[in-house]
C-alpha cells in the first residue's frame, strides 16, 4: 500500500477537492505552477511504510511526518511509482546544489525521505482503498484545530468537517481508518485480510 498525506495549505479545500474530482493530481495538473521540492509540480509524493526499525535510525520520514495524525489517502499498490535516489543529507544542501543534481541527473529522481515514491501527474480514485481521518487531534491554547499553517478549526467545526468526509467517503463505499492510531495501516489490514 502506498500512501498520501494532505497536511500542507488549506488542507480542507485540497481534501474536498480531492475528493470532488476523484482523483489525486499534481500541482502541474492542478495548474499549480511550483517547481520547488523533490516532486517538482509534475509529481505526487507517496510513501510506504517501512517499519519502525528503518524510522528509528531515519527520524526524517514522510509516514511519520506526512502520514500519521493526518488527512491521508490509502492507495493501492497497483499503481505505476518511481523511487527516488535517496540523498540523506540533503537538509544540508542549498537550493543551487539541490538543483544542480537535479539537472546533472534528468532520468532520477531524488529524496531527502528514505520512504518517499513518486506518481507523475495523477492517481485514479478507483486505486484509493480507504481514507484517513485524524479523529483525535487536539485543540491548541487557543482552542482551535490546527491543521496547517492555513488551517484552524474549532472543535465543533472541526467535527462538522469529518462528518463530511465520512458522509462522502460513505457515498463512494470507501472505509475510513483512524490515522490518529500509529498502527492504524496494520488494523486496515488485519481488516482486509479478514473480509477475504
Amino acid at each position: 500500500m502506498y500512501y498520501h498525506g494532505v497536511v500542507n495549505g488549506l488542507v480542507d479545500e485540497k481534501l474536498l477537492d480531492i475528493l470532488k474530482d476523484r482523483e489525486i493530481s499534481s500541482a502541474s495538473k492542478r495548474m499549480l505552477v511550483n517547481r520547488i521540492g523533490f516532486n517538482e509540480g509534475d509529481y505526487i509524493s507517496l510513501c510506504k511504510y517501512m517499519g519502525e526499525e528503518v524510522y528509528k535510525s531515519h527520524p526524517n520520514n514522510a509516514f511519520n511526518k506526512y502520514i500519521i495524525d493526518n488527512f491521508c489517502f490509502i492507495i493501492s499498490d497497483d499503481i505505476e511509482v518511481e523511487k527516488p535516489v535517496y540523498i540523506e543529507d540533503a537538509s544540508t544542501m542549498n537550493r543551487f546544489d539541490l538543483m544542480k543534481l537535479r539537472t546533472d541527473n534528468p532520468d532520477k529522481r531524488f529524496s531527502d525521505l528514505i520512504d518517499e515514491y513518486q506518481a507523475r501527474y495523477f492517481i485514479p480514485f478507483e486505486k484509493v482503498i480507504a481514507i484517513g481521518i485524524p479523529y483525535h487531534r487536539t485543540p491548541t491554547i487557543s482552542n482551535l484545530i490546527k491543521l496547517s499553517n492555513f488551517t484552524y478549526f474549532t472543535p465543533d467545526e472541526y467535527s462538522e468537517f469529518i462528518s463530511k468526509i465520512e458522509s462522502i467517503a460513505e457515498d463512494y463505499g470507501i472505509p475510513v481508518v483512524d490515522s490518529s492510531n500509529p498502527e492504524f495501516m496494520l488494523e486496515f489490514e488485519e481488516r482486509r485480510r479478514a473480509k477475504k
